[in-house]
């Protein structure tokens, strides 16, 4: 990665949502750069981040916990989840109120989607939220991870076989590493304010062919299938509880028009290196899938 230690007068550096895939991450790169770091933590007992990180207790969405979070902070990496948009604007009015000068706000791939959606509606109204804070902001806006193919586990393990959710047009999904890593050279290298970046990883792959890559990886050959939309919208209505949201995010995951169906140079031009691929992320987690 490159030299994140550019921006001067920076003490302490916020990081919400740390104990998440990329949450963690950044935190362990800030913390090997030898940045201050506090978290935000709704469960700070079962954090377990490294030594030496100030852990706090609360969420995005709590007021309370927020501005004792904030006291003397000068940046922050919100990441979010749940209600992005209710949690972003609870998060603005405290920064605001507390003066923070510098937010990385990890947004979504969707909201450049030509088809309305609830997830972009989301995103977008978050990233509105954090533009009103004042402060400088960027926005990084990632594709699918490469860790949402543990959704296929389960039948994976048991039945040697993929059964996948999002359809099979090609994208180029991203390492949770390289978002953030591309995080802690905005929130600690200069040149980055007022910009939002599309995130993607090195090549564009369908759902297939990651299928074909993990069973590589394990050394077998995985069935692989796309579930009809119908029956994705079941599923994500019965998690959600919000039927119309379900049938726009489904029908906008399927679409061929996906922002991400392209690479991104993003995180070359952030990090000074190549992103990883898929088939690293699925060598070292073939172990889930038994």
């Amino acid at each position: 990665m490159a030299d994140a230690r550019g921006l001067e007068g920076l003490t302490v550096i916020l990081v919400t949502g740390a104990t998440g895939k990329v949450g963690r991450e950044a935190v362990e790169q800030l913390v090997t750069l030898g940045r201050d770091v506090r978290a935000l933590s709704r469960r700070p007992e079962e954090a377990g981040l490294p030594e030496g990180v100030e852990v706090v207790a609360g969420s995005p969405a709590d007021a309370d916990s927020l501005a004792v979070a904030l006291k003397g902070v000068d940046a922050a990496l919100v990441v979010l989840s749940g209600d992005v948009a209710g949690e972003a604007r609870a998060f603005a009015a405290a920064a605001a109120e507390a003066g923070l000068g510098r937010v990385v706000f990890l947004s979504s791939g969707s909201v450049l989607h030509p088809l309305a959606h609830g997830i972009a509606e989301e995103h977008r109204a978050a990233e509105e939220a954090i533009r009103g804070i004042g402060a400088e902001w960027t926005f990084l806006r990632p594709g699918p991870f490469h860790a949402n193919t543990s959704w296929w586990v389960r039948t994976v393990r048991e039945e040697g076989r993929v059964r996948d959710w999002i359809g099979n047009n090609p994208g180029a999904p991203i390492d949770e590493y390289d978002i953030s890593s591309a995080a802690v050279v905005a929130l600690t290298r200069p040149g980055h304010e007022g910009e939002a970046y599309l995130l993607t990883g090195p090549e564009v792959l369908t759902s297939e062919e990651q299928a074909r890559i993990l069973g590589e990886a394990l050394g077998r050959e995985l069935e692989f299938s796309v579930a009809p939309q119908g029956e994705v919208v079941d599923v994500f209505a019965g998690i959600t509880g919000d039927r119309e949201a379900a049938v726009t995010n489904v029908a906008a995951l399927h679409s061929p028009e996906v922002p991400w169906s392209k690479v991104s140079p993003a995180v070359r031009e952030l990090t000074g290196r190549d992103p990883r691929p898929y088939r690293e992320w699925a060598a070292a987690n073939a172990p889930l899938f038994g």
